[in-house]
């Protein structure tokens, strides 16, 4: 498999930050989010199975971000 496109596993989102600064972690998952949706948007014609993969690992991201945003008391939900 050419791994031209490949970054699926080498890119880890994770948290380490308490809610005292809910708005800046969510400001780079919101960021990380919209490319991972692009990556996968822009491959979907070259390689469905590596879109397919990069779409569920945007959502993924999305869950994460909804649960933080959930946690949160002054931040809204809704993405």
């Amino acid at each position: 498999m050419n791994t031209h496109f490949c970054k699926v596993g080498k890119v880890r989102y994770v948290s380490n930050k308490t809610n005292n600064e809910p708005k800046k972690d969510t400001s780079k998952l919101e960021k990380a989010y919209s490319n991972q949706i692009e990556e996968a948007y822009n491959v979907k014609q070259t390689d469905a199975s590596l879109s397919d993969t990069l779409y569920h690992e945007a959502q993924k991201i999305k869950r994460q971000l909804l649960s933080i945003k959930a946690n949160a008391n002054n931040l809204d939900a809704a993405f």
